[in-house]
């Protein structure tokens, strides 16, 4: 990018995340950088999400022509990614 987009004081990146229940959740980046894992603690929480997928592990069966095939099952408990969006800042 030759000319990156100037960041606007007047609004800030929102974070989106849904969970299986489709509700949405909501929160500015600010309090995302807050929460960042710091380098100390890095491997302890990626073992602790290795516990946790070997946990909750689907099957996942052979695709058979002309079947119908369903999406994995995703718990209320789950949260995606959404996308982020720019919000007005309160003045």
């Amino acid at each position: 990018m030759k000319n990156p987009p100037k960041k606007d004081p007047k609004k800030q990146q929102m974070i989106v995340f849904v969970d299986g229940d489709d509700n949405y959740y909501e929160f500015p980046r600010a309090v995302l950088e807050k929460a960042k894992v710091s380098e100390r603690r890095k491997e302890e929480v990626k073992a602790a999400l290795d516990d946790v997928l070997e946990e909750s592990g689907y099957i996942n069966a052979p695709v058979i022509p002309g079947a119908i095939v369903s999406q994995p099952v995703r718990t209320s408990q789950a949260l995606s990614y959404a996308g982020f969006y720019l919000k007005k800042s309160k003045s």
